[in-house]
């Protein structure tokens, strides 16, 4: 049973008799054939609109029903995104355009980003359709990275290993497990992801999404690990097991691509992170 039925015919009626609303399009797992949307679902929404005050006033989501929570953020392609949730959990996250602001958003690929797992036109008063089959190509994520990229990504990993013990020597738990859990956790996710791919030729999807899912059995035990509670030591055996665990996967996407391992680096970091436990 689709949640959001009231909310949507709400908003396709007012989209009708307005003048400045351009398009209504649902994107997301609502709109997706695989992952499908479950109880837990949010609703997304790309919404187009010559008035984007109205929206991030609050004034045209407060006529689709009854908001508990409401909040503005950044989002794609220049644009604001109103998150809402309606009554008690019924979350629906809207990301308000310009028509210049789409259109720029799709030439560019923007757009396809969240739109190319799937996507449906609630309403389109600006012929969209035509253009969003143009520049929007289905298809499953293809994590590349080119060699110079690799170097980059690997020591820039490396040097804030070095950065988080520093914190910790110092007494700054805070920055020190921010580092750790935060920083350094999504530079091991893009090798997670570049790992995975490489060896099975799996949907990595992104920002870790089902990750459980498509990441191999190795990975998830050893990510059991990787992440500390507030604790100097426990901070400490977090960026150990971060550490051991980059190394081993982006070592082998460098041998599988065959490019070069900034060695010295890894040497560097192991060796000041032994030296944070004596």
């Amino acid at each position: 049973m689709d949640r959001f039925v009231d909310i949507k015919k709400r908003l396709i009626q007012y989209a009708e008799n307005d003048a400045d609303m351009k398009a209504v399009i649902s994107i997301g797992s609502s709109a997706r054939a695989e992952v499908k949307a479950d109880e837990y679902s949010d609703l997304d929404l790309i919404i187009v609109s010559d008035n984007v005050d109205v929206w991030y006033s609050g004034e045209y989501p407060n006529r689709l029903g009854h908001v508990t929570i409401s909040f503005i953020e950044p989002t794609l392609g220049g644009g604001r995104e109103r998150r809402c949730i309606f009554d008690e959990d019924r979350d629906v996250d809207m990301i308000i355009f310009t028509p210049e602001q789409f259109e720029t958003a799709l030439k560019e690929g923007v757009a396809a980003w969240v739109m190319n797992r799937g996507y449906q036109i609630l309403y389109d008063n600006n012929s969209y359709e035509e253009m969003i089959v143009k520049y929007v190509t289905p298809g499953h994520s293809n994590p590349q990275i080119t060699e110079e990229e690799f170097y980059n990504l690997v020591n820039d990993f490396y040097f804030h290993n070095i950065w988080a013990a520093k914190k910790l020597l110092r007494g700054e738990l805070w920055s020190a497990k921010m580092c750790v859990d935060a920083y350094l956790k999504n530079i091991l996710l893009k090798a997670v992801e570049l790992y995975c791919y490489d060896r099975n030729k799996v949907d990595v999807w992104h920002d870790g999404r089902f990750l459980d899912r498509w990441a191999e059995d190795s990975i998830k035990h050893e990510l059991k690990n990787c992440f500390a509670h507030y604790d100097k030591a426990d901070v400490v055996l977090a960026l150990q097991a971060t550490n051991r665990l980059f190394e081993r996967v982006t070592r082998e996407i460098a041998e599988k691509r065959g490019y070069s391992y900034p060695h010295e680096a890894a040497v560097c970091a192991k060796n000041y992170l032994i030296d944070l436990t004596m």
